[in-house]
């Protein structure tokens, strides 16, 4: 994970995955525009200049504490492991995760530039891998908590959806537990990482890919150790881990609650409010049914087939492409931003060494 360059590497590959995200972000606009009946751009506007604003505030928020959530699991994480770091810097680590996780195939981006920014703020590499291990856990596991309790108190959420879309929030969830399963193993069983990394050392070594294999097995031995150390430190801390899936829980629930906000901003009923976010927590789920930049279009269809169960074709095209910007294309843009801000000041600090 580390890399010894002050510059991330592929900067090629992750332009051209940021272009194909930008066309396929297009394409999925335009697929919700053209197929939604009675659907047009004017009347869109119109819809927007009608929007209740504090609603739409509130929308605005909650994707902030999206981002928010997010930086402060990570700090409580880096603190218990004596490697605290402002909150500012915790934004950034959360930034990078968002941002390179949606432009990159099945989000393979976010967590090494996440932790690419930790160890240029002098975090252990072996530190953030364990971190970032146990956020993917529970970030993992509070999605399926979401899901199944929205499916015991609100079961219609998920017949709402049609044939197809129920397939996909199915083999989502089938998904998502096996990485919940795969996550805790690689976090608390060294003896299986380490034998993936060495077949992995193993497989490049045979391709080619990589020299001197026999001194890298070595080093990682030395690293595993480290490793298992620090897993350790999280042996016996239940507190820990029941705040930091509280808050997982929190920033799951801010995303799915800018969709409730924009629908409350249309002029939807508050009644309607909590079967609306129960639906929208079964679209996050079936989304991951295929990696990015294909679950985009899942996203895209499951919440115009879930929503047209309680409003028109219409009135479903205009709350997705408004609950589309704020929740994911706004923060994108957003946490690219701040990644931005995040590498200039590193490369600002290069030079006055």
């Amino acid at each position: 994970m580390k890399t010894t360059s002050d510059k991330p590497v592929g900067g090629g590959k992750r332009f051209l995955w940021a272009l194909l995200f930008l066309v396929i972000a297009a394409l999925s606009i335009y697929v919700v525009a053209t197929q939604a009946k009675g659907f047009s751009p004017k009347r869109f506007l119109q819809y927007l200049d009608h929007n209740n604003p504090w609603w739409l505030g509130a929308a605005f928020l909650s994707m902030l504490a999206y981002i928010g959530f997010d930086a402060l699991m990570i700090g409580c994480l880096l603190k218990d492991f004596k490697h605290r770091r402002s909150f500012p810097k915790c934004v950034s680590y959360a930034a990078a995760d968002l941002y390179f996780s949606a432009i990159t195939p099945s989000a393979t981006g976010g967590q090494p530039m996440e932790a690419y920014f930790m160890i240029k703020d002098g975090i252990p590499p072996v530190i953030s891998t364990v971190v970032l291990l146990t956020y993917l856990l529970l970030y993992t596991l509070s999605i399926l908590i979401i899901g199944l309790a929205c499916l015991i108190l609100v079961p219609s959420s998920f017949l709402a959806f049609g044939t197809l879309g129920r397939i996909f929030i199915s083999v989502g969830a089938v998904i998502q537990t096996a990485l919940a399963l795969l996550y805790a193993m690689l976090l608390w069983n060294k003896d299986l990482l380490r034998r993936f990394l060495n077949w992995g050392l193993g497989l490049l070594g045979k391709l080619h890919i990589l020299r001197n294999v026999e001194a890298r097995r070595e080093k990682l031995r030395i690293t595993m150790d480290q490793y298992a150390e620090a897993t350790a430190l999280l042996k016996g801390r239940r507190k820990l881990l029941v705040k930091t899936l509280l808050l997982n829980l929190a920033h799951r629930v801010s995303q799915i609650l800018v969709t409730v906000f924009c629908f409350l901003a249309g002029g939807g009923s508050i009644r309607l409010a909590p079967k609306l976010f129960a639906m929208q927590s079964n679209v996050v789920i079936g989304a991951c049914c295929i990696p990015i930049p294909g679950s985009m279009g899942v996203t895209d269809f499951l919440m115009i087939d879930g929503f047209s169960s309680l409003m028109s074709e219409q009135q479903s095209a205009n709350l997705e492409l408004l609950a589309r910007a704020t929740s994911f294309y706004i923060c994108v843009f957003l946490c690219g931003m701040i990644v931005l801000v995040k590498y200039a000041m590193m490369r600002l600090q290069k030079t006055h060494l």
